[in-house]
């Protein structure tokens, strides 16, 4: 059953967030699921997102069975274009606190030559990610299902990661 997001696991995230030491990514799981091409741009992320990329998998997978490959990796990797800007802990959760918008302006062509602010990033990190994804030679359904990942539409895969996403 789907549980709505606790206090307790929102204060252990919090901790985890002002200590990076604290987080614990199961790489070495994330690595036996990621072709290299994808796991490359997995292993680029904080570990804080690796950690809860593990965990936002996982949960998929007790939820979903059969979840095929595909939603496994992209689950791994949906967050991954907040790897733009470094992570200062204060900015993630200011930033967190705006409500975004189903989805982003569409990536410019020189998109990678510039600094996005922490807002942005919260805003268009599925954009960046699955675009990293692209750059890397990984999947394009992975691709796909990490950009739709907070506008799924009628897309099932991107659903199942939306949803499991908001539990954490």
């Amino acid at each position: 059953m789907l549980r709505s997001k606790s206090v307790l696991g929102r204060l252990r995230r919090l901790l985890r967030a002002a200590h990076p030491r604290l987080a614990a990514p199961d790489d070495l799981w994330a690595r036996t699921r990621l072709p290299d091409a994808e796991f490359t741009v997995y292993a680029a992320m904080d570990p804080r997102d690796r950690e809860h990329a593990v965990r936002v998998a996982r949960r998929v997978l007790e939820l979903h069975p059969d979840a095929s490959d595909v939603l496994l990796r992209a689950a791994l990797l949906h967050d991954s274009g907040k790897q733009v800007r470094p992570y200062v802990w204060l900015e993630r959760i200011a930033a967190g606190l705006v409500e975004r918008p189903v989805q982003g302006p569409p990536l410019e062509a020189d998109w990678r030559s510039r600094p996005y602010s922490a807002l942005e990033v919260r805003l268009r990190h599925p954009q960046f990610g699955a675009a990293l994804i692209r750059a890397a030679g990984g999947d394009p359904r992975v691709a796909e299902i990490v950009e739709r990942h907070h506008a799924p539409g009628d897309d099932a895969d991107a659903r199942v990661i939306h949803a499991v996403d908001e539990l954490e």
